[in-house]
């Protein structure tokens, strides 16, 4: 898989990284809205241990 081949989820500019399981450009903006999204490290795990699902739907939150 070649990363450059995708898009920054939140700005749109050539990804260049896959972190919090979002393609994302460089910029730190983007790499904290990836964080955010996810829930931060570790994020899918806390809401499995509350009972909530891993994966957000867009109808969810």
């Amino acid at each position: 898989m070649n990363i450059e081949d995708y898009v920054c989820q939140f700005c749109g500019r050539t990804a260049k990284n896959f972190v919090f399981a979002a393609f994302t450009c460089e910029s730190e903006e983007c790499i904290d809205a990836a964080r955010k999204e996810r829930g931060g490290p570790g994020g899918h795990m806390k809401r499995k241990a509350e009972g909530r699902p891993m994966i957000i739907f867009d109808d969810e939150e």
